[in-house]
């Protein structure tokens, strides 16, 4: 029995089948054959300079024989050229890796994206995270506090969000901009939906000092110029290793902004698109991007990590924010922090 087994496992294999799952996707032996014959794919993306952008185009193209061409452009500029490209009926892309909630707009209102179907590695993300078959989770940005250490006495650190109305923060939080989009609005929609108008109004007694300038906020909280940072992207503690600082995540949790891959209407190389979306949510890119410091949406990963890439990954995830209220939040957020 056992040597059966092996045998139709070795098959299986072969055929290009050996993704959890995909056995039981009809016809997807079929998309890995002619998506190999297609022989190319174009990848835009929004999170720029991120090295886990080539990693992962690396691990396809070593995995399939598929070369990736990778654009970057930040989110709004991205939706721009593709609005551009399909309004005069240039179809380059083949797949978006932005937002989620730029993914939710740019289908709700430009209707650039097209439906990518049942992929295999779907069946192995967890239960929060879902694909809807138009839209794929990959990961998440994690969103906390950054402290200095030598400004922030040991036991007197914030430990929620709520801590820092407390006035002996006054004058001393630096903070993303929460008035335009962003980490800090990202921040103030989950803050404010899970604490509360009444947390934000006092908040704004703080005198907080807003930033634009997320990477050099975390070089001016470790110069000691500010006591605390937020929201800090969890992630981005590797940029400041040796320096006194460190990260909290608040009690009530991370705020986070989740990335997703998403085929693009008229997909010049279609089948190698859908291959590519299913290959974002593989364990194998879920590692890359753990190891790049962002949040995973696969079972089965956390306990393949290090202790360190795990702290990052494994957090408690507060919320989101909604598009579809996003001008809504903007206007509370100029009205409360003037």
């Amino acid at each position: 029995m056992k040597t059966a087994l092996a045998v139709v496992a070795g098959v299986a294999i072969a055929a290009g089948l050996a993704t959890p799952g995909a056995a039981q996707v009809a016809g997807w032996d079929k998309v890995v054959t002619d998506a190999k014959a297609e022989a190319g794919l174009v990848l835009y993306t929004a999170l720029v300079g991120a090295p886990s952008t080539k990693a992962v185009a690396k691990a396809f193209e070593a995995k399939y024989g598929i070369p990736v061409q990778v654009l970057e452009a930040r989110a709004s500029e991205l939706r721009e050229r593709i609005r551009t490209e399909q309004t005069a009926g240039r179809f380059l892309g083949d797949v978006m890796f932005n937002s989620d909630n730029q993914a939710i707009i740019m289908n709700a209102e430009d209707k650039s994206l097209a439906p990518h179907g049942e992929v295999p590695n779907a069946k192995s993300l967890t239960g929060q995270f879902k694909d809807d078959g138009l839209s794929a989770p990959v990961m998440t940005i994690n969103y906390g506090m950054l402290i200095n250490t030598k400004l922030v006495p040991p036991g007197e650190e914030p430990k929620s969000w709520r801590d820092l109305t407390d006035p002996k923060w006054k004058g001393k939080i630096l903070s993303d901009d929460m008035r335009a989009v962003g980490g800090g609005y990202v921040m103030f929609f989950v803050t404010l939906e899970k604490l509360g108008k009444e947390f934000h109004e006092k908040l704004a007694t703080q005198n907080l000092q807003f930033t634009r300038e997320m990477r050099e906020a975390g070089r001016r909280v470790a110069r000691g110029e500010m006591a605390i940072y937020v929201p800090f992207i969890l992630g981005d503690i590797k940029y400041l290793k040796g320096l006194p600082v460190k990260t909290i995540v608040p009690t009530e949790g991370a705020p986070y902004v989740q990335y997703s891959a998403a085929v693009l209407k008229n997909a010049p190389h279609p089948n190698a698109a859908k291959l590519f979306t299913d290959f974002m949510m593989s364990e194998e890119v879920q590692k890359i991007y753990a190891v790049d410091g962002y949040g995973i949406v696969r079972s089965g990963v956390l306990e393949k990590l290090s202790a360190e890439e795990r702290e990052i990954s494994d957090v408690k995830l507060m919320g989101g924010s909604d598009p579809m209220r996003q001008n809504e939040m903007l206007d509370l957020a100029r009205s409360i922090y003037k």
